[in-house]
This record gives structure tokens, sequence and C-alpha cells, in this order.
């Protein structure tokens, strides 16, 4: 079957059209290794240009991830020549799964021309609006990295340094001890939750703080400065036990330990006799008329106080800021959402100062009994 004149024509200028909107840019694209380690990074770079003058491009590239490919974007550079746009992008990449990992990107390229730019500004007061552009995804062929496994069953990958360290190293029952371990390094770190930093101990109460961690993201990875604290609570003597953690530096090409020996904890306990209050003889009996004199001069102390107290949250009231310490403090209590929660912030904030609250708190939630928890928190508030 033969075509017609006409349609041939039709399809040489569908073609020419498809051509011209493929020979107006050129681009470049490099990976720096094609064959990493698992979670070894590599640099992808992509550099387009615009080749048409006739045009007003615009250009936006990405790189697709997912289970098996972590990406961050560290830069993005634009040269805004006019009608010969240039843009670069660098990625990190890291591979997450062994063997043939697809890379793969996305290239949008916006069309327009000087009509429509100039078009784009009304002149009133507001006077731009979005730019009518003819929007396209372009085929960029995927790229295929060759995952090769670790030598060892690293948890970490990367170079990290380790510190443990505790507060005291002697503490009474029902005090608390505090945990803080602190990481540092560059690697694969989007994970660090999940290190097991601190497995149960029998016979002790573990209060976890949110980690804070801080990252960094450059052409050698991820860098990260992360601090974990826990507070232990235990009435007998107990050993935080050894820390080893297994890591594996890429560049190096070694394998190495995060250690940390463990640590024995004595706990004094409390003498039940220093609870108990002691009198050598009865109380004297007092006459009547000394014994009114007593309760007057108890009435006037105890009025003397309820006044002073009352100025005292007024003059707290009128100079007392909400932007300020009090009002910090009192935001972090109101945040707790149970008793747990309250009982982990005032362990972490000053267990000696708020240990009435501590001691009712815990009563509370290891025996069941039900707390008012917005009382407790106003006496929190009125007694910090």
């Amino acid at each position: 079957m033969n075509a017609s004149p006409g349609r041939v024509s039709l399809l040489v200028m569908a073609l020419a059209v498809l051509l011209r909107a493929a020979s107006d840019y050129s681009y470049a694209l490099s990976l720096s290794k094609r064959s990493p380690l698992l979670k070894e990074p590599f640099i992808v770079t992509f550099e387009v240009n615009q080749t048409d003058p006739s045009k007003v491009m615009f250009f936006d590239f990405g790189i697709k991830s997912g289970d098996a490919l972590f990406v961050h974007r560290l830069d993005r550079v634009v040269d805004e020549g006019y009608h010969a746009r240039k843009e670069r992008y660098i990625y990190l990449l890291y591979p997450l799964r062994e063997g043939e990992v697809e890379v793969g990107f996305d290239l949008l390229v916006r069309r327009g021309n000087d009509e429509l730019l100039s078009s784009a500004f009304t002149g009133g007061r507001y006077n731009v609006k979005s730019v009518e552009t003819d929007d396209r995804l372009e085929p960029i062929p995927s790229e295929t990295v060759s995952t090769r496994p670790l030598p060892v069953a690293a948890k970490l990958v990367g170079r990290f340094s380790m510190e443990r360290r505790i507060d005291r190293r002697r503490i009474g029952s029902h005090e608390p001890i505090y945990l803080t371990v602190k990481l540092d390094g560059v690697g694969y770190a989007p994970d660090l939750e999940r290190l097991d930093l601190l497995p149960p101990i029998e016979g002790v109460r573990v209060f976890v703080d949110d980690p804070q961690i801080r990252r960094r993201y450059a052409n050698d990875g991820i860098h990260v400065e992360a601090t974990f604290r826990y507070a232990l609570v235990s009435e007998d003597d107990f050993t935080i036990p050894k820390l080893d953690i297994e890591a594996f530096d890429p560049e190096g090409g070694r394998a190495y330990r995060l250690e940390a020996p463990p640590l024995q904890i004595p706990v004094e306990p409390v003498e039940r006799s220093s609870l108990v209050e002691r009198r050598e003889s009865p109380a004297r009996i007092d006459s009547p008329l000394e014994a009114i004199g007593s309760s007057l001069l108890s009435l006037a102390l105890f009025a003397a106080g309820w006044i002073g107290a009352l100025l005292f949250q007024r003059l707290r009231a009128l100079y007392v800021t909400p932007g300020g310490g009090e009002g910090e403090w009192g935001r972090r209590v109101a945040s707790c959402k149970d008793a747990k929660m309250l009982l982990k912030l005032l362990l972490l904030e000053d267990p000696r100062r708020y240990e009435p609250w501590i001691s009712r708190l815990e009563d509370a939630l290891y025996t069941g009994e039900a707390i008012d928890l917005k009382k407790v928190k106003r006496e929190v508030l009125n007694g910090r």
C-alpha cells in the first residue's frame, strides 16, 4: 500500500518538529563511580546547555530515589545567559542494595519565547505573572551501577568516632544516672536512630531522650554529629553493658569497631530509718494561755505567708514574659501528653528539684493508679 504525498509531507513535518525539539539543548552526564560498595557514596553530575538562541528555555533535572537508592541534591548552578541558559546539577547518591541498581533521571524542559516572556509583565501593582511555556519531560537514558557487597556485616559505613560517658560513678536508690553517647563522622547516616546503643538492662528503668542529630551533606558523604541521652534508674547495683559496633570505611578499605567498655554502677540503698521521725520524749503540754498565743502566732505567720505568696504570683505574672525561660519551661511541661512523657522531662531536667512529682508519677505508672496530670503540671510549674 502506497502512502499519499499529503501524508508523507505531514510525516516529514512532524519529524522536523521533533528534531528541532531534540536539538535545542545538549547535556553531559557523569558518575564518579560505576561499581561502588554498598552504602558507599558517589556523585552524579549533570550539565545542560541551551543551543537554540531563538527560544527562552528553563530546565529542571532530578534523579529518581527509592528503596535501592538514597538521593540528595547538593548543588544547582544556573548561568542565565540571554537565550543561552546553562545549568549544572550535582547529586550525592548511596546504593542501598547489592547487585545491579538502576539510576533513573527526569529532565523537564520548559520552552517559550520573548513574546511570552514580555507578556508576563502586566504593568499593574503586582506586575509579574507566570510565564506560559511548553513543558515537556525529555527522555534521558538511565544508568546502571553494580553495587558490591561489604566484606563485613557492618552496622555503620563510613568514618566514625564514638564517645560514651556518664555523669557520675555512684548513685542512690531511685536516683537517675545520665548516660550520653556521641557519634561523629562522615558516611551513610540517615538511619542512626536504629542503632542499638543501649540494650535492656534487667532491673533498670531506662528513659530515652529524643536524639539530637545534625547532618550536613557534602561531596564525600553525609557529615553527622549525633547525641543520644538516657536516664537510668535502679534500686540495686547494675552494669551498663559493653558497646560494640562493627563499622567499615569504604575509602580506606578497612573494617573497624567502635567500642566502649562495660560500666559498673554501685547503687547506695536508702536507709528506711532515715525516713522515720524519731522523738526521744513526748510533746510538752502548754498552758491554755500559751496555747492561745501559739495559735495566734501561727495564724499571723500563715496570713503573712499567704499574702507574700499572692504578691509573688502577681509580680511574677507582671515581670515574667512568655518568651522568657519560664515561658519556655511552661511550653515544655504543657506539651507532655501523658505521665510517662512528664516523668522523662523531669528526670532529664533536674531530678533533685522535682523529686516529689517524680515519685508520684513513678508510683502512678507502675501501680496503674489514675493521676490528675493537669494538677501535677500546675504544681510543677508553681514549684519551679
